[in-house]
């Protein structure tokens, strides 16, 4: 698992520069970032749980889908039924995942091209990179409840899905995504198409599309 201390230090260049125009979008500051990308860095070392991209792309697929949020679906998937957290650490990780929820959320009300944490991109010489972890999460939330993200225009959410779905790694068997793995211009490009996916799916299923 990667640490990630260059997270909060990527998003601020990244995020906080938009944020000063979307004032109405609550975002964690840099220690609250920091403190929640420790503690599930280190639960996740422990217990092979969500690390911080994972459960950051698990919460943006459950609002993403037709399906109510449900704090309560992100610890039972996100985390083994016993934590190595103690009691004061699982009140700061909630309080912070709930926080977090509210961030994902207005981003997603905000109508632009939903802020994925990490760099849009599968190469990475540190292992597994971090938008194939923010994928695989996003995709663990589509498969809890698949059959209501299906259940109207399949073939359209589908393709929608399709950049997601190639990003996390979990259908590599599949041809189409081999092919994509042979070209590095091709697979970044397919990345590149997350950020406007989530919303228009986000859109698709709220009623806006």
């Amino acid at each position: 698992h990667r640490d990630l201390h260059s997270f909060p230090t990527r998003r601020s260049s990244d995020l906080f520069s938009v944020m000063t125009d979307l004032n109405s979008i609550p975002a964690l500051n840099e220690e609250e970032l920091e403190i929640l990308g420790t503690l599930l860095d280190e639960e996740a070392d422990r217990n092979d749980s969500f690390d911080f991209f994972a459960i950051h792309g698990f919460i943006t697929g459950l609002l993403t889908g037709p399906t109510p949020y449900d704090d309560q679906a992100v610890w039972e998937c996100a985390f083994e039924a016993k934590t190595g957290f103690t009691q004061e650490q699982e009140v700061t990780v909630a309080k912070l995942l709930f926080a977090l929820s509210k961030e994902i959320q207005a981003w997603l009300d905000s109508g632009q091209d939903f802020p994925v944490p990490t760099d849009l991109t599968l190469i990475d010489d540190e292992g597994e990179p971090p938008l194939e972890s923010w994928a695989m999460g996003f995709m663990s939330a589509v498969i809890l409840h698949e059959e209501s993200w299906y259940a109207d225009r399949e073939e359209e959410v589908a393709q929608h899905l399709f950049p997601i779905m190639y990003a996390s790694g979990l259908f590599m068997d599949e041809p189409e995504m081999a092919d994509i793995d042979e070209d590095a211009e091709l697979s970044d490009q397919m990345c590149a198409n997350i950020p406007a996916a989530t919303v228009t799916l986000y859109l698709m299923m709220h009623g806006g599309s």
